[in-house]
């Protein structure tokens, strides 16, 4: 009776929160030169595009590069894109040409921050800018800032003086900003003017990164924080598995940690475990909370995760190094699409279907406390034609909003390991009142020495009798 009321439930309720995910549109704005990590992350970018549709990349200054702009590090890898461009699209038609990213580089002004931001300072970049936030397309614009903010900062200001309040407010809402720390003054002076700006970054003393969540990248033997296996982010692996290739071997060593920008696209990979809109579901990039209601600053919270050492490690950083194998096995699987233009010799990750339904969009479905909720992710597959693994687990940490998990009640997962799970609403009495939200994260996983993950996010929203 439980099982067929589950199915029941089900099919008057289920719905995908979107058919389909539509591509972000993304604009870059990268001190590349400062350091090898910013070289290292447009490399990695390169081989997303085919997820992304890539508005604009900006060369610009920050406190690490205060009076040069390096454009043609980015040219220089881009040709080397081009370079394999047939075989990346060997395995997805979606690359898009290397011309057309060559026409979209730009340049902002070799001045430092707000030195850089006024009337008479305009440059290409923040032309480009502008015109990408105007284009006629629904869809918002993020920019991801990998080192200084003024380019941002002076296309706001130039809006500002040549727009109604009303056009501001508009172009405003057009933006979504995930930004590495603050790397300039660019920043703060945005976030003063526009505290509505949609804007995801790391609040800290200037330039005291040890805490910032996007170090969960790579930097735990530069910072010095517990818990993440290192093996993957070494130089030894590095050389074994990305350093190859006409674009790989533009990777250069790192000299402080590995790719420091890149949780700011790896946020928006479409794998069915990231939601853009929603900071606090986490994901690749990590996981955000809402400074204060009706501001637009996300800023960072913690995840508990177990660590290599096997004890749970709780930080700002574990809401990004708790999902590292996968992040970098797929990087690894990308460069190896760099090398053959023969899609059986490459790796490709799982299609997940859940309740015959395929896709990334999160799920959702409405319970009450004591229901049961049949999934079936049995139609799930991997391309390559070897068998999958599932894992079914709750992800308590995007449920509250204090982070204490332990306000957040424990559903009952019948099956966790398998294609097939039931997944149970306690009927003790909740912690926190009011409706709760909870999260159930499926992981599928292909085969080899570096398996592919992909997910699907299942929200159940249980109302209180």
């Amino acid at each position: 009776m439980r099982a067929a009321c589950a199915a029941l439930i089900l099919a008057l309720v289920w719905a995908p929160v979107a058919s389909a995910a539509a591509k972000p549109r993304v604009f870059v704005l990268t001190d590349i030169a400062n350091e090898p990590d910013d070289e290292e992350s447009f490399v990695r970018f390169l081989l997303y595009t085919d997820q992304m549709d890539v508005a604009g990349m900006a060369a610009t200054t920050s406190t690490w590069l205060r009076d040069a702009v390096h454009p043609e590090r980015l040219r220089e890898r881009i040709a080397a894109y081009g370079q394999v461009l047939p075989n990346l699209r060997a395995h997805d038609p979606a690359y898009p040409d290397a011309q057309a990213l060559m026409a979209r580089v730009t340049a902002g002004p070799a001045l430092y921050g707000l030195a850089g931001v006024g009337d008479g300072h305009d440059s290409p970049a923040s032309d480009a800018l502008i015109a990408a936030v105007d284009a006629p397309d629904p869809r918002p614009l993020w920019v991801t800032i990998w080192g200084g903010a003024n380019v941002l900062a002076q296309a706001l200001h130039h809006v500002a003086g040549t727009r109604t309040p009303e056009q501001v407010a508009a172009f405003v809402a057009r933006l979504r900003v995930y930004a590495i720390s603050d790397q300039d003054d660019g920043g703060p002076w945005i976030r003063v003017r526009y505290p509505r700006l949609f804007w995801i970054g790391s609040i800290s003393a200037f330039s005291h990164y040890s805490t910032a969540t996007w170090t969960g990248i790579s930097g735990e033997g530069f910072y010095q924080f517990p818990g993440p296996d290192s093996t993957s982010v070494s130089h030894q692996w590095l050389d074994a598995h990305i350093r190859k290739g006409p674009l790989g071997e533009l990777y250069p060593q790192w000299k402080f940690i590995m790719e420091g920008d890149t949780p700011s696209f790896l946020y928006l990979v479409d794998n069915g475990l990231n939601a853009p809109e929603h900071p606090d579901y986490g994901g690749w990039g990590g996981r955000y909370g809402l400074a204060n209601d009706g501001m637009g600053l996300y800023t960072d919270v913690v995840d508990t995760a177990v660590g290599a050492d096997g004890s749970p490690h709780r930080s700002a950083q574990a809401t990004i190094w708790r999902w590292r194998e996968a992040y970098q096995n797929d990087f690894a699987a990308r460069i190896g699409w760099t090398l053959t233009p023969d899609a059986r010799a490459g790796r490709h990750p799982p299609v997940v279907v859940v309740n015959g339904q395929e896709g990334t969009a999160p799920l959702e479905v409405s319970l009450k406390p004591g229901d049961s909720l049949a999934l079936d992710a049995s139609a799930s597959r991997s391309p390559d034609g070897g068998a999958v693994t599932f894992r079914w687990w709750q992800y308590k940490e995007p449920s509250t909003w204090q982070d204490a998990v332990v306000v957040v009640p424990d559903l009952l997962i019948q099956g966790a390991d398998g294609a097939k799970a039931v997944v149970t609403v306690p009927t003790a009495r909740p912690m926190l009142p009011g409706p709760q939200r909870l999260h159930v994260i499926l992981e599928v996983r292909g085969g080899g020495d570096l398996p592919l993950t992909r997910y699907r996010r299942v929200i159940i929203d249980v109302a209180q009798p």
